[in-house]
């Protein structure tokens, strides 16, 4: 079972800066054992990424990520926008071909509205990878929002 980076700084209470972090033993082990998962997990994600054919793949997966923690709800034109992406032609293989191999899961409501899921299931390797990018990664538009505003400062 793969354990998550929140799972773990709870389990260990990595963020109570008040207490010293002494682990012995079974914990010392259990502990090395928990960040291996964690950095196994990662290592697998990346894998993923790097064999994913379609160029636009990696990306897409990035943007459900991203958008996973504040939408309740994401479509297709949601993925679009996030990377900051014209015409949303661009994106449909990559699309189809994430569904095909297992990484998204696509519910078609209506021939021009699909809802958008990570594939969590079949793919728990995934969790690990949306808190990663949900903390870190700066989506295109976000970034056009941030020059925009940096832009009209001056």
């Amino acid at each position: 079972m793969n354990i998550s980076i929140r799972e773990f700084i709870k389990k260990y209470k990595l963020d109570d800066f008040s207490k010293i972090l002494e682990l012995k033993g079974e914990e010392k082990l259990e502990f090395y054992s928990d960040l291996n998962k964690i950095l196994r997990g990662i290592s697998r994600i990346f894998d993923k990424l790097a064999n994913i054919e379609s160029l636009r793949g990696g990306q897409v997966l990035l943007a459900l990520a991203k958008l996973e923690k504040s939408e309740q709800v994401i479509n297709k034109t949601d993925v679009k926008n996030c990377l900051d992406i014209d015409r949303l032609d661009k994106l449909s293989h990559a699309f189809d071909y994430l569904q095909e191999k297992g990484f998204i899961d696509i519910d078609e409501k209506t021939p021009k509205f699909h809802i958008l899921n990570l594939d969590l299931k079949n793919n728990p390797d995934l969790k690990i990878f949306k808190e990663i990018i949900e903390k870190f990664w700066v989506a295109p538009e976000e970034m056009k929002k941030e020059l925009t505003k940096w832009s009209e400062r001056k």
